[in-house]
């Protein structure tokens, strides 16, 4: 395509999306509000999750201590201790993810806010380059 109908082509898309004719089609599989990369609920769900693995390993290590025999001790550590380790791993997992999304989030704002200052320093800088000539 050439130029000039890249930008017809264009012109015409930025119409038809400000008049409302054309709507994104992201729309339909969005995420509820508490799943989304501002939300502070996956971390919170982390943490809860991390928590329960630590009450397990406490349980675990408490059923552990009270028995003197090996093969009575196995069945507590394997129930309670090892779903209890998995646990705080994926807790802090959820948490881990859930941090970078926000981080991912505040840069987008970053940039977003970055990209409309260089905008409105260009056109004042054009502004004052056509008050001249």
């Amino acid at each position: 395509m050439s130029s000039v109908t890249e930008d017809v082509v264009a012109g015409e898309l930025d119409e038809a999306l400000d008049s409302g004719v054309v709507t994104a089609r992201r729309s339909s599989g969005r995420l509820p509000s508490w799943l989304r990369g501002s939300s502070p609920v996956p971390t919170y769900i982390g943490i809860a999750v991390a928590i329960a693995g630590f009450v397990l390993l406490l349980i675990a290590w408490g059923q552990v201590a009270g028995e003197t025999q090996v093969s009575l001790q196995l069945p507590y550590l394997v129930s309670a201790g090892l779903t209890g380790l998995a646990l705080v791993m994926v807790g802090l997992t959820v948490v881990t993810i859930a941090s970078e999304q926000r981080d991912a989030v505040a840069r987008d704002r970053q940039m977003d806010q970055l990209v409309s200052i260089l905008d409105e320093l260009n056109a004042t800088l054009s502004a004052t380059k056509d008050k001249r000539k």
